[in-house]
């Protein structure tokens, strides 16, 4: 990364519960990760998280946690895990981003690495195996790898795209910070995460290291998280309008030529979920023992099998139907 950056001087500092608990698992000849986890009442998957940074077979890593003043057993997991964590934090907070800033401003390691409350590394070689990538590749400065999704359906791996087809990538979607290792010098010059954006900081973050000349990404060949779907920045309708402000606000977007582009994007996405939802009432129209699991709701089968957008596609049916209804058009 070439010199000249700018200092950290905007990251929050604390007043709450700092505690440096253990040591960090050590090994001199490999560069230092940190990995960071934020949570806030989160005991119900805390200590699977902790296990899987423990389990993981490169070394040396820090275990950064920042704890937003839990009231549920958050407290009693990190105490019991005292020796296995580099760092506590336990204090209020302004939200995830505020949190994650706090735990960049103490990290110490060359790369940096977050790991949510309900995620888990993908195996427990999945560092190793992506720091052996990046020892190949050196060059870079913010590396992303393959994520495994979990949910209702099963588990899924989901590779993103190579590096040069990443703005397009972010139209619709984004990169997968949780598989992703940055160096920390990076934060330095696309300064914390933007508190103004509650849900997507990520994705405005990510617009930034592309926007960067002097960032350099690199693709890698590893599953390296495994993502828990359901949080905060799940909640497409409420999420989406904020990708929405921050992808028409960056300079990487503001051409004709990415005008007429991301037309054409959201129009082929739009014609897709129409062809689904006429799939789809094509198979509701079916006898009624077609649907699986029998004993459950229409509306749970919907939800549990739908992809989101298509989901959310019905549901603005829904809501424009029952307003036609209720003005008696």
């Amino acid at each position: 990364m070439p010199d000249g950056t700018r200092q950290l001087q905007s990251f929050p500092g604390t007043c709450g519960t700092v505690t440096r608990t253990g040591t960090s698992r050590s090994d001199t000849d490999r560069p230092l990760i940190s990995v960071i986890t934020v949570c806030r009442n989160a005991a119900a998957t805390l200590q699977n998280c902790i296990t899987s940074v423990m389990e993981q077979s490169y070394a040396p890593i820090e275990h950064i946690v920042i704890d937003g003043a839990s009231t549920d057993e958050t407290g009693a997991i990190l105490a019991r895990n005292a020796s296995r964590l580099a760092l506590v934090v336990s204090e209020p907070d302004r939200g995830l981003y505020d949190a994650m800033n706090k735990g960049i401003a103490r990290a110490r390691g060359e790369f940096v690495f977050f790991l949510n409350a309900d995620d888990t590394f993908a195996s427990r070689d999945a560092l190793r195996d992506a720091m052996a990538e990046i020892a190949r590749q050196p060059e870079a400065d913010v590396y992303y790898g393959a994520l495994e999704i979990r949910s209702a359906q099963g588990r899924m791996v989901h590779v993103p795209p190579p590096p040069d087809q990443a703005e397009e990538e972010m139209v619709l979607g984004c990169l997968p910070h949780q598989a992703t290792l940055a160096r920390r010098a990076v934060f330095d010059r696309t300064g914390p995460f933007d508190l103004r954006w509650r849900r997507h900081a990520d994705y405005d973050w990510w617009l930034k290291v592309m926007a960067d000349p002097a960032l350099r990404l690199a693709q890698i060949d590893t599953v390296i998280g495994s993502f828990a779907m359901g949080g905060a920045s799940s909640d497409l309708a409420k999420g989406q309008p904020e990708v929405f402000a921050i992808q028409n606000a960056s300079p990487i977007y503001r051409s004709e030529a990415w005008d007429r582009r991301r037309i054409d994007l959201f129009q082929k996405a739009w014609l897709e979920a129409r062809i689904e939802a006429s799939r789809l009432r094509e198979e509701l129209a079916a006898p009624r023992g077609a649907l699986p699991a029998s004993g459950r709701s229409l509306r749970q089968w919907l939800v549990q099998n739908l992809p989101r957008p298509v989901l959310n596609l019905l549901l603005r049916i829904k809501r424009r139907l029952a307003g036609r209804n209720a003005s008696g058009g």
